[in-house]
């Protein structure tokens, strides 16, 4: 009897349920996948499912489960003797992601930290996860109003993406950081330059597929709104709306932006 789910099986199948875009489909089909490894006690296959699900739930807002899920990921790691590769501080920053959601910003930042001295002690200091890593530093450093740390991870980031071609949605992920930051500093010129160079890369490299395009959409309807342009911050939030339904449901991410979108459209109809 063989004791491993096959995961190759597991990926595909998980590719045509991705290009559904359905998310309560994908979670049935994660959840149920969970169940056969755990049922044959399939370390490696409870940690490749358990990870797929928990970037799911964490985007659903699900974080108690999206924790419980990644918490489960680095124990199975540990017990397969891996702490100190590659794959656990990927495991350590999908943890610290859902910390950043949760706006648990120390907890985060101590995963993150700890998932850069494993990447660089791995030789992956110039990797495009190093790159992501940076990003995900920078925006706690913003979150934690430390702007000059936020800008020095970033420019990390732009140093090592830039010099890898072949990830352009990273490059596009940092321009929208960026953005974010300059919108902190009230930069709302830098930040509009920043966020149309990354949407020209979503749209001209993913064809707007990319699950980051909507987080550019809705920056960019904020900027908008921050000048009382509320005909373009309509333009963008409404976008930004479409995207992350499609690409996630309706999600508290969702909501938020339906709210931002609601009060355009008032401001839209008071009198001028």
């Amino acid at each position: 009897m063989d004791d491993r789910v096959n995961l190759q099986e597991f990926y595909n199948g998980l590719d045509i349920m991705f290009e559904k875009k359905n998310s309560l489909e994908t979670k049935r089909y994660l959840e149920s996948w969970l169940n056969a490894a755990e049922e044959k006690n399939d370390l490696s296959g409870m940690t490749a499912v358990a990870n797929e699900l928990g970037g799911l739930c964490r985007a659903a807002g699900e974080l108690d489960r999206a924790r419980e899920l990644y918490k489960n990921v680095l124990n199975n790691l540990e017990r397969m003797g891996l702490s100190s590769t590659e794959h656990y501080a990927t495991a350590l920053i999908n943890t610290g992601d859902v910390h950043i959601n949760a706006r648990e910003y120390p907890q985060a930042l101590q995963l993150f930290l700890q998932a850069e001295q494993i990447l660089l002690d791995c030789g992956l200091g110039g990797d495009y996860r190093m790159a992501a890593l940076c990003n995900n530093i920078s925006a706690i450093y913003r979150e934690l109003g430390e702007y000059a740390k936020a800008e020095q991870a970033l420019d990390t980031a732009f140093r090592i993406i830039k010099g890898l071609p072949q990830f352009k949605g990273e490059l596009a992920t940092t321009y929208v950081n960026l953005a974010e930051l300059q919108i902190r500093q009230n930069k709302l010129e830098m930040a509009k330059e920043s966020l149309f160079a990354a949407l020209k890369i979503y749209e001209e490299n993913t064809g707007g597929k990319d699950v980051h395009y909507s987080a550019a959409n809705a920056s960019l309807g904020e900027v908008f709104y921050c000048e009382k342009n509320y005909l373009l911050a309509e333009k963008y939030y409404a976008k930004a709306l479409e995207l992350i339904e499609r690409d996630f449901g309706k999600t508290p991410y969702y909501e938020l932006i339906a709210r931002n979108l609601q009060r355009v459209r008032e401001n839209l109809q008071q009198p001028r």
